[in-house]
């Protein structure tokens, strides 16, 4: 189990001070010393570091990767030139994207680190910079931007291609504002495909971004007028597909706002579907083979918090719940809470990652039976 903090990281080409602020939060120390792959441990390791070669498709690429802690780093720009995927830089927010949405991954460079998005949701997890070459983990490619791998140790090589198409296509929509004095940008996914269940997951996902505009519509009329001229009210809603395989489609919602104040405020929501039924699929269905497994992560869980100093109380977490919030990863999935839920606002969004085999008999298919 890895223990982390979903990092937020927000600008826009109408920055306000409160999202300037969530713009800049950048890892602690505690949360350094749980996960491997953090980029603030970038000089620390890049010395003892493992240069490996990596190949995309049978081509070697004309930049090493390196191997640290416990991660492979592949090289940005030589990776979207091999593979042809498209590297834009935007000068105003100062981010680069690999490739499109919804498998792009969003970089910004901060004190020789690099914060990545998964289609702009921030992730814990980190790139590196290393003699001006911006890398990113290969863990995030796998995760996030359809991208398998292979480790040859024989030739010290990893092979890197594209997924081959397993799930349904996902396309992104958006939601119109006609709001003055706000920046409204409310992005939500839509499936496509011959499963049964699709029109049920889709309809389940644009009524959740039309609650969130709606409500963000809602207090903008109630708070009236923000007090600077300079500053302005925001929605910016977006999404991350954590898996689309084996008959499931896992997402992420996050929404932000701003409604004035010191900075505004981030809620992020777990979506995993049966592409099936459409029918949300809960933890006890996908961990069914341990019956045990509500306290397994609660110990985990709290033993994390109480090696840390970014809860409020370190013994306030008792128990994660029959409903908590989590996703499907590759490997299995990840729980999280809410901002002040558990730790202060600069703590980010406290998530969880446990693989299945951590959690389950050996040999069991978590999707079985779905």
């Amino acid at each position: 189990m890895k223990f982390k903090t979903n990092k937020l990281h927000k600008t826009t080409q109408m920055m306000t001070a409160a999202v300037l602020t969530v713009g800049l939060l950048l890892p602690t120390a505690a949360v350094l010393e749980t996960n491997g792959v953090q980029a603030a441990a970038a000089a620390a390791t890049t010395q003892s570091a493992k240069t490996v070669k990596v190949t995309w498709n049978g081509k070697v690429l004309g930049v090493n990767a390196f191997q640290a802690k416990g991660d492979t780093y592949v090289p940005v720009k030589a990776l979207a030139k091999a593979a042809g995927l498209p590297l834009t830089y935007d000068k105003t927010t100062g981010r680069y994207t690999l490739g499109t949405s919804p498998n792009s991954l969003v970089m910004s460079i901060y004190r020789g680190g690099v914060w990545i998005g998964a289609n702009s949701v921030g992730l814990q997890s980190e790139g590196k910079v290393k003699g001006g070459t911006m890398y990113v983990p290969l863990s995030v490619l796998r995760d996030y931007a359809s991208i398998e791998s292979s480790w040859s140790a024989k030739t010290g090589t990893v092979a890197l291609k594209p997924t081959a198409a397993a799930g349904v296509t996902v396309t992104q929509k958006s939601i119109k504002s006609t709001q003055k004095d706000a920046v409204v940008n409310i992005r939500y996914p839509q499936l496509s495909g011959s499963e049964a269940g699709i029109a049920k997951i889709n309809a389940a996902l644009k009524k959740h971004a039309e609650a969130f505009s709606a409500n963000f519509e809602a207090l903008m009329k109630e708070f009236g007028p923000l007090p600077s001229e300079n500053m302005y009210y925001e929605a910016d809603a977006n999404f991350m597909v954590s898996y689309n395989k084996d008959g499931l489609f896992s997402v992420v919602m996050q929404d932000y706002s701003f409604y004035g104040g010191a900075h505004g405020s981030t809620i992020q929501t777990g979506y995993t579907f049966s592409l099936d039924s459409g029918k949300q699929v809960t933890l006890d269905q996908l961990l069914k083979g341990n019956p045990n497994y509500r306290s397994d992560i609660d110990k985990k869980i709290a033993a994390a918090f109480k090696k840390t100093d970014l809860a409020f109380d370190s013994n306030s977490f008792k128990t994660i719940g029959s409903t908590p919030n989590f996703y499907v990863r590759n490997s299995g999935i990840t729980i999280f809470f809410q901002q002040y839920e558990y730790t202060a606002y600069a703590a980010g969004i406290p998530s969880f990652d446990f693989t299945f085999t951590s959690l389950l008999p050996k040999g069991t298919n978590p999707f079985a039976g779905l």
